[in-house]
């Protein structure tokens, strides 16, 4: 008689569930959002803070770096100015701003030191604030062009296969720029649409792109490029060329890298496994022995 209860039952309760389960993800749902929320928020005003920081900090740096000008050695300067246009926040800095702001990281390690009040320490952190822009700088133009030439082939392969489709050199590099992905090498290549449209010739802006790049084999590249266009042969097929060389050369340099591995661990391993395999093995016996005694 009282059957249909029980299907009842069992619809009320799995609705309770339903509902309490909804009701707690729901609320979790809610403290995620909340947590993003904030967390956006916290990075926003960092962000602001840092630009608050270096808008003061690059508009008081020609200042500091006027002074400097007439100290700044022609080549190191070139090279600095050189390395600093591809950095987005140093574009347009002169190599003077550059060894300001050396200078001022030096104070700032010389300040560190005489806080903590030792000497060497002192003279330690006020040489390496003044080096430590540098290494820096390095660090940041070696990713660039590591970045740069694991692009190239890739761009080659698209610029022969454009230019075998009937486009010309020019054409084709606007295209790939147009619709490919930004890049170290695609800052490079619009540079240099931009100096060929302000009249340069195209062995000219490709020679200047290889000296900005300042990389053995994307000059090699250039240096294929401007005698293959000389003596009248084929780009696309130059390019096609370049390109499968350039892989070779990367995949011997690393199986070089895979057969220099063991003899790069080697000194980690003698140096802090051995130790402990030899504390593990004779520690017990040596506290042994010296408890005989």
């Amino acid at each position: 008689m009282f059957a249909w209860l029980i299907p009842l039952v069992i619809f009320i309760a799995v609705f309770l569930l339903a509902l309490a389960g909804q009701r707690r993800f729901g609320q979790a749902r809610l403290r995620r959002q909340a947590l993003a929320v904030a967390q956006v928020e916290a990075k926003a005003l960092r962000v602001r803070q840092e630009s608050r920081l270096e808008k003061l900090f690059f508009n008081w740096l020609p200042v500091l770096a006027a002074p400097q000008k007439a100290w700044v050695p022609q080549p190191w300067g070139s090279g600095v100015e050189r390395k600093l246009r591809n950095i987005s926040k140093w574009q347009g800095r002169s190599a003077a701003e550059w060894l300001a702001t050396k200078e001022l990281t030096a104070v700032f390690g010389l300040l560190f030191g005489l806080a903590i009040g030792d000497f060497f320490l002192t003279v330690l952190a006020a040489v390496g604030g003044f080096f430590l822009p540098d290494l820096w700088l390095n660090e940041q133009d070696t990713k660039r062009r590591r970045s740069l030439m694991r692009e190239l082939p890739e761009w080659l392969d698209l610029l022969s296969a454009c230019m075998q489709a009937g486009m010309g050199f020019e054409q084709a590099v606007a295209v790939i720029l147009e619709r490919g992905r930004p890049g170290a090498l695609a800052t490079e290549l619009t540079d240099m649409m931009r100096n060929l449209r302000m009249g340069q010739s195209r062995r000219d802006a490709l020679q200047i792109m290889a000296r900005r790049v300042d990389e053995q084999d994307f000059t090699t590249f250039v240096t294929a490029l401007v005698q293959a266009e000389r003596l009248g042969v084929s780009l696309a097929e130059t390019l096609k060329t370049q390109a499968a060389q350039l892989r070779q050369k990367r995949s011997q340099q690393v199986e070089k890298q895979a057969l220099e591995a063991p003899i790069k661990l080697l000194f980690p391993l003698i140096a802090f496994i051995f130790p402990v395999v030899f504390l593990i093995l004779f520690g017990p016996i040596i506290v042994r022995f010296m408890q005989g005694f």
